[in-house]
């Protein structure tokens, strides 16, 4: 090709690169694509002699992922940061270059490295894995994550959670695209071992599902509410029935116990809150049912609160609670200034305090006086079940859980892609953990996740406003109980899990090579 248009190939294949891995992402992506996806940039990085100009790449190719798979950012800052449009834009294109970095550090180190490629071929894809979870994120995800539409493809994460999903995905990126720079023979081998990985991953994961059948041991009914609540809509009264009225469907339905959505309760409850009322403000008016359910809680002491989860018994007691931990920064938390002087100048943002660790919650399911035996439940609020981390610290308390339960609300973000990615990751901590995963999420989609990462039943994303009301919904779930997480920890759980660490420490050899080299 004339060398003065390949500068201009180079950019064109590293936004396809980022196309591509939007264009895997859910809710409407090919999962296909992620296989294909770093193909063209490896090669562009690959022929790109400069690594300066090759981390300009890295950048072009993350900005386009950014603009094709986020622009519900742009949703977020204007409803829930009331900031302009004009000024909505160029705060996102900070956010998508931010998100950039590890592709630009990727392809930088890949265009400097001058050894054999027969080495840096298999290390490489580690690099870029070890990169990219290095990075700190507002809101952290799995360039694999559109593999989740095909659970088949995510299998591997019970062994190396995340990261063991997302290496093979892109080794078959790399191989491909070495395969388009070699010559003979050797092209045809590259090419058939790059085919050979999807076709295998999903070949091993049809198997591992299929030996999961038999690990149930017993089956409950699940209610889960999502009341479709307009944000800033302030008629409690409405607002404690749309939760109510969904819960007693759902008890008629023959469903055993009730999750309602994080936050949803209409106004704080004061710590310690430790008994339902006894008026018309009672939870349990409509339904008799054990029922965990998110609020606002705070001591009258206090002049910030938590945002918690509850947990009633069918009696009306309550016998549990987890304060969230993991704050979305600016939105429940503002970090480094003082939070009064930062609401003043931002009216939606919002400070809590931190929770002091993970939470195990014990549910009884059935009316009172139920002898069933009770389910150990580790609670995830909002994004907090995007955080591998902190989902493997909920596992590994005492006595382990037996399932996860997620009480989000996503209903910032419109009826955009975000609450299906935020899904799409949920799926990988079932698999991380063979224990499924509950979701009741304000509009949706409210969803069971079973221990193959597989959603078996979900709700549909709905746009909710005060102009546009939605009625109420819930879903009856049945939920598999097969395991616990102390009794029967996955290979992830055991230690797999450092994996992510090894995939740390390929960048650190890269780079001491490198800079080897260079001094040489």
């Amino acid at each position: 090709m004339p060398s003065d248009r390949a500068p201009t190939l180079r950019l064109l294949a590293a936004a396809g690169t980022g196309a591509l891995l939007a264009a895997s992402f859910l809710p409407h992506g090919a999962p296909a694509l992620g296989w294909l996806a770093v193909a063209p940039l490896w090669l562009a990085a690959r022929e790109t002699p400069r690594w300066r100009a090759a981390l300009r790449l890295g950048l072009v190719a993350g900005l386009v992922m950014g603009a094709i798979g986020y622009p519900w950012i742009v949703d977020l800052l204007h409803t829930f940061g009331e900031l302009d449009l004009w000024l909505c834009v160029p705060l996102f294109v900070v956010f998508a270059a931010w998100t950039a970095a590890p592709l630009a550090a990727w392809t930088a180190m890949v265009s400097a490295w001058t050894g054999p490629s027969r080495h840096v071929l298999w290390v490489m894809p580690m690099v870029l894995s070890g990169l990219w979870w290095s990075w700190p994120m507002l809101f952290p995800f799995s360039l694999a994550m559109g593999l989740a539409a095909r659970p088949e493809w995510i299998q591997a994460a019970e062994l190396g959670g995340a990261q063991l999903v997302e290496v093979p995905m892109l080794l078959c990126g790399v191989l491909l695209g070495e395969a388009w720079r070699a010559r003979g023979p050797g092209r045809l081998r590259l090419a058939a071992l790059a085919l050979a990985l999807p076709l295998a991953s999903f070949a091993l994961g049809s198997w591992r599902i299929a030996s999961l059948a038999g690990e149930t041991v017993r089956t409950v009914a699940v209610g889960l509410v999502q009341p479709n609540i307009p944000l800033l809509w302030f008629d409690r009264p409405a607002k404690l029935e749309r939760l109510r009225e969904p819960s007693a469907r759902a008890e008629a339905e023959g469903a055993e116990l009730v999750v309602w959505p994080e936050n949803m309760f209409p106004w704080s409850l004061n710590r310690p809150f430790e008994r339902d009322f006894s008026d018309d403000d009672r939870v349990l008016r409509r339904h008799s049912l054990p029922t965990l359910f998110g609020a606002g809680t705070a001591a009258d002491s206090d002049l910030y609160g938590y945002n918690s989860v509850i947990n009633m018994a069918a009696d009306g007691q309550v016998v549990g609670r987890y304060d969230k931990i993991y704050l979305v920064p600016l939105g429940e938390e503002i970090p480094l200034v003082d939070p009064e002087w930062a609401k003043g100048l931002v009216p939606g943002m919002a400070h809590n305090f931190r929770g002091a660790g993970p939470g195990r919650l014990l549910v009884r399911p059935g009316p009172a006086g139920s002898e069933a035996p009770p389910i150990a439940f580790g609670p995830l609020v909002c994004y907090e079940d995007v955080l591998p981390a902190f989902a493997r610290a909920v596992a590994a308390q005492p006595g382990g859980i037996e399932a996860f339960v997620n009480l989000t609300n996503d209903t910032w973000f419109g009826a955009t892609a975000e609450p299906w990615q935020h899904l799409a990751l949920a799926q990988l901590r079932a698999v991380e953990h063979r224990i499924p995963v509950l979701r009741a999420v304000n509009s949706g989609p409210s969803s069971l996740v079973d221990r193959a990462g597989r959603v078996v039943a979900s709700t549909d994303l709905r746009a909710v406003s005060v102009d546009a009301p939605v009625p109420p919904e819930h879903l009856v779930v049945q939920l598999e109980l097969g395991r616990d997480t102390a009794s029967a920890p996955t290979i992830y759980a055991r230690g797999g899990w450092l994996f992510g660490h090894v995939c740390q420490a390929s960048v650190v050899v890269v780079l001491a090579l490198l800079w080897r080299r260079r001094r040489r």
